[in-house]
């Protein structure tokens, strides 16, 4: 609900100068990060970690925002525009630049504005508002109605405001000026103002817990020990609507007609999820069913008015980005669907009819798709091509490239990627992507590293983006990438969050039970097959991964070294998260941290289990460092070789270049070190090698060849 403005607010707040009087006119510190038109004197070689750091990318991957905005078409949709965003671990920093690409005819995007703070997503979360996360967030830009300039979230100075730039070159300027962040905006119709989407509350609320720091903070609700020593903002925190005359910079409350500009909706459908309109105004729109949270249908409107919803099966499931044809008579939709889901089928269902047919399918990732005519312009993601722009043909089925933000990719050695396929005896459908090292030869047996947990699209890291799929199939190893199974509550049908999880730990930890089963029947796979050495094997994981890959050392006895990105579940964990999270837990099944519960924390407990577990154990973890401290004093105690780095100022998922790239030379030198008897010449750190000595020579040789130096990058 928007909180109402006193009267006083309602009058002019500031008369902005034009935006040409503060345009940029600098050299643009940007420019790099366009890729050049040649490559001069390309030389074929490996993926290093290096190269997947300094990837040029748009927008973030879609398990995170799918639909997000990230490429606006102009109005006459012949020009694009989005964001580029590179990370450079030189400077622990990004360089970012706004780009407007001429879809008419060849050539590179130009940039229209460059530089300012990389903006990170966070979220209301059990109480806390704006919780921190290090995802990116998705820039999505805006076209003026003319088609002039765009307009887009950029910060500066710690300040989020909507900015403008200039598609013809001419520079960039700040359109907004209110005292907060903008957490989001629209063009009105016309062209004449802003819509901004503010939290005020949030600012007070921060001012409020400074001055409570003064006498000690009260430990309630508000706290998360993982994601810092001090409370957050207690939610609600409503959103305020402003309206910002663009000539006069007069502010105003926003209309409920204004407010509707934000998430416009089909008359009578408030839930839908997705829509688009036909040039006659004619709606079609994606909504969830009602009978299951975790089901969509279609639905459009006809002719007449009458609102058709489409019956056919395949217009149910996870759907996105219907549109209608060029001639408004078809929806065109996108359907998550094949083997654990891990394809895409694209359709079209004619509302006056009720035909639907199947136009494309394919297990690569085609997202932010819109519609161009007959075709889609769509980002576009292969198991070793990183995302790019595209114009995609379902009918005639062909995808043609339209801008490829890294061109010197093309030129790096990669290893062959095959899907493997697995049901388990939960009778749950997953699969994994198997990337063969670089030079493989048939009848030799590779050290394999598993990767974890979703495996959709471009094989950078994992979830999380930790693990570097690529560049440790260039020193060697074979990679299974693991897409975890659906969960078994969700199988079972569980629509409330809480009675989800109740299933997925019911009956001995029924979920991760299923997702073990997954792995190690794709391993069994792999080895039968005579790839991966059953003597090496190592597994990695963050977040759900790190779960699983705790279950894993506990429970079978196949990985001889591990590498995980995110602190442990213990039977202390409960007084870490904070009290409403506690909450949640015991009201899941968990214990409470008063309980024992000898049988249930010996199969996922890495403090209770130490004295079994002989795996070699790398932590690089950030915040939530805390959760992994008794674990790895407990597993160096009992003498299992355990390795323990913290990233500062990272919030689950790391975002900082040099931490990424750390991260990655690190975790292909533990697993050379352990499986393959192998030091690097250059080690992240220059201790490190003496500490794993020690674990070594403590253990034994067991599973662990013995040690010798290699020049980097053999």
């Amino acid at each position: 609900m928007v909180r109402l403005l006193l009267a006083t607010l309602c009058v002019t707040a500031f008369v902005y100068p034009a935006p040409e009087a503060h345009a940029q006119t600098q050299p643009l510190p940007c420019q790099d990060i366009l890729p050049r038109a040649t490559l001069a004197h390309p030389s074929v070689r490996p993926v290093a970690p290096e190269d997947l750091v300094r990837l040029r990318d748009i927008g973030v991957p879609d398990i995170y925002f799918p639909g997000s905005g990230v490429v606006a078409l102009s109005p006459d949709r012949s020009k694009a525009a989005f964001q580029l965003r590179q990370a450079i671990a030189e400077t622990n920093n990004y360089c970012l630049a706004m780009v407007v690409l001429d879809l008419s005819r060849p050539g590179p995007p130009r940039i229209i504005d460059s530089g300012g703070e990389l903006i990170r997503y966070s979220f209301d979360f059990r109480g806390k508002a704006a919780f921190p996360t290090g995802v990116a967030l998705p820039i999505a830009p805006r076209w003026s109605p003319d088609g002039r300039w765009v307009a887009f979230l950029k910060r500066v100075g710690g300040r989020t405001q909507v900015w403008r730039a200039d598609t013809s070159g001419g520079g960039s300027a700040p359109l907004s000026r209110i005292d907060t962040d903008v957490e989001d905006f629209r063009i009105t119709p016309g062209g004449h103002s802003l819509l901004l989407v503010t939290r005020p509350g949030l600012q007070e609320a921060r001012a409020r817990i400074e001055r409570e720091a003064l006498s000690g903070f009260h430990y309630d609700d508000r706290y998360s020990p993982i994601a810092g020593n001090r409370p957050f903002p207690p939610t609600p925190v409503s959103q305020e609507y402003f309206v910002q005359d663009l000539a006069t910079g007069d502010l105003r409350e926003a209309g409920p007609a204004e407010i509707a500009l934000i998430n416009p909706t089909p008359s009578g459908a408030p839930s839908a999820t997705a829509m688009d309109r036909s040039p006659s105004g004619r709606a079609t729109w994606i909504e969830p069913d009602k009978t299951s949270a975790w089901t969509l249908g279609l639905k459009a409107e006809i002719a007449s008015g009458q609102v058709i919803a489409c019956a056919a099966p395949a217009c149910r499931g996870e759907l996105s980005n219907p549109s209608w044809s060029p001639n408004s008579t078809v929806v065109r939709y996108f359907r998550r669907e094949g083997w654990g889901r891990g394809g895409t089928g694209i359709y079209e269902w004619s509302p006056q009819s009720g035909h639907v047919r199947r136009l494309y399918e394919t297990e690569e990732v085609l997202a932010e798709c819109q519609p161009r005519g007959a075709t889609f312009l769509c980002l576009h993601e292969a198991a070793a091509q990183p995302r790019r722009l595209v114009d995609f043909d379902p009918k005639a089925r062909t995808i043609r490239g339209v801008f490829d933000p890294n061109p010197e990719f093309r030129i790096l050695q990669t290893g062959r990627v095959e899907r493997l396929r697995v049901r388990n005896s939960f009778g749950i459908e997953s699969y994994s992507d198997l990337v063969l090292p670089i030079g493989y030869r048939p009848g030799r047996h590779y050290p394999l590293i598993v990767v974890q947990y979703e495996s959709r699209g471009f094989l950078r890291g994992g979830t999380g983006d930790e693990y570097p799929v690529h560049a440790f199939a260039s020193r060697g190893f074979a990679v299974l990438s693991v897409n975890r199974p659906r969960s078994v509550g969700r199988q079972s049908g569980a629509t409330d969050p809480i009675e989800l999880d109740r299933l997925n730990l019911a009956n001995d930890f029924a979920d991760r039970r299923s997702v073990h089963e997954g792995t190690m029947l794709a391993l069994q796979q792999v080895i039968a097959r005579g790839i991966a050495d059953p003597a090496r094997l190592g597994i990695t994981g963050l977040s759900d991964g790190a779960s699983s890959l705790q279950y894993a050392l506990l429970n079978s006895n196949v990985f001889a070294a591990a590498a995980s990105g995110s602190g442990s579940f213990e039977p202390n964990y409960n007084g870490f998260v904070g009290p409403a999270a506690t909450r949640e837990f015991r009201a899941m099944g968990y214990p409470a941290i008063l309980d024992p519960a000898p049988e249930f924390w010996s199969r996922i407990s890495l403090t209770r289990g130490a004295q079994r577990m002989r795996t070699p154990l790398l932590w690089q973890v950030d915040d939530e460092y805390v959760t992994a401290v008794t674990p790895f004093t407990a597993l160096r105690e009992a003498g299992t070789p355990v390795d323990l780095y913290i990233f500062p100022g990272e919030h689950h998922i790391k975002w900082q270049p040099a931490h990424r790239l750390a991260i990655y030379r690190r975790s292909i030198q533990w697993f050379d070190y352990w499986l393959n008897g192998i030091e690097q010449s250059d080690p992240v750190d220059p201790g490190q090698y003496g500490r794993w000595r020690e674990m070594h020579a403590a253990i034994g040789s067991r599973r662990v060849a013995d040690p010798h130096v290699v020049p980097a990058g053999r």
